[in-house]
């Protein structure tokens, strides 16, 4: 069918139109259908790369601007599918998150990042958590009980909020970010710049570090006007006692800028791309033994595959 056939036909009870108009509802029934199917088809392999071991993280640094020293690894989750070859988080979360299964990845997230602190006590590793996660109490629970008797692992742990999850209630995010805070973790905002974030909001959000979104930082040496906007959001932030991050740092030019601007941290391809690769390892060790692993509450190497 012509779309112009369609848009010209006027719309009568029983004539032309109605059957044109019904033909592009069910063309956008099929549309939707198809879309439904994709998403449902996308959570069935999540759900079975979860059962199976096949969801991993990559690790991307984000480095301190004076020293050029990894602070910290953000995890960013990935799938290896049945093939081997490795899909990136943005295939697959969109979807997880539309059909509310985004608790279960929330979860398992938690629970990965915690065992590689254990196993790696010199480094820090940084987990993303959902909107949806950030306003229910479950996966709060799991964290503070995880922790409590782990503080040598709390104090390795930065947990990024987005903005826009930390908008949906402020008092609560307050709360939460509150309750992380006291049991040894950091917290980062993350994205800062893409929601509505007033400087009243963040006054109420005891973070210790606001992440930048890359699309502030991107190209600056191609704008003044955005470095003077960059300029002014770097000092008020820093004036609130948080520290700051450039994210989407992609090559030298932009790297020199957000150095000279006075970002305290650094993230982006140009520093480092995210890898599977577990870069820290030749200067670490975990210094526990086989046997420890069950007494920590993390598999042993057997159990593991290891």
């Amino acid at each position: 069918m012509e779309p112009v056939a369609i848009a010209v036909c006027p719309l009568r009870p029983g004539g032309d139109g109605a059957l044109a108009g019904a033909s592009v509802g069910n063309k956008d029934r099929q549309i939707s259908h198809r879309g439904q199917n994709r998403s449902a088809a996308i959570c069935t392999a999540v759900q079975t790369a979860l059962r199976q071991n096949r969801l991993l993280f990559a690790f991307q640094p984000v480095v301190c601007a004076a020293t050029g020293e990894t602070d910290y690894f953000e995890c960013l989750l990935r799938m290896r599918d049945v093939r081997g070859s490795i899909i990136a988080g943005g295939e697959f979360i969109t979807p997880i998150e539309q059909l509310g299964l985004i608790g279960f990845i929330d979860d398992y997230v938690l629970e990965l990042t915690v065992r590689e602190l254990a196993r790696h006590p010199r480094v820090r590793l940084g987990l993303n958590i959902s909107a949806l996660t950030a306003c229910i109490g479950p996966w709060l629970q799991s964290l503070v009980s995880a922790l409590q008797y782990r503080p040598d692992v709390a104090r390795r742990l930065v947990v990024e909020i987005t903005e826009t999850a930390a908008l949906s209630d402020v008092e609560e995010s307050a709360r939460f970010v509150d309750t992380l805070r006291r049991a040894g973790c950091r917290v980062a905002l993350d994205d800062f710049g893409v929601g509505h974030t007033s400087w009243r909001h963040l006054e109420t959000l005891p973070v210790d570090t606001v992440k930048i979104d890359g699309s502030f930082v991107r190209n600056l040496a191609e704008s003044h006007e955005r470095r003077v906007l960059l300029r002014d959001l770097l000092r008020r932030i820093t004036g609130l006692g948080c520290m700051t991050v450039a994210e989407g740092v992609e090559n030298a030019a932009d790297e020199a800028i957000a150095r000279a601007e006075g970002f305290g941290y650094l993230q982006g391809y140009h520093l480092g791309p995210p890898t599977i690769e577990r870069t820290w390892l030749a200067q670490t060790s975990t210094g526990i033994a086989e046997g420890d692993w069950e007494f920590l509450g993390i598999p042993s190497a057997s159990d593991r595959g290891c």
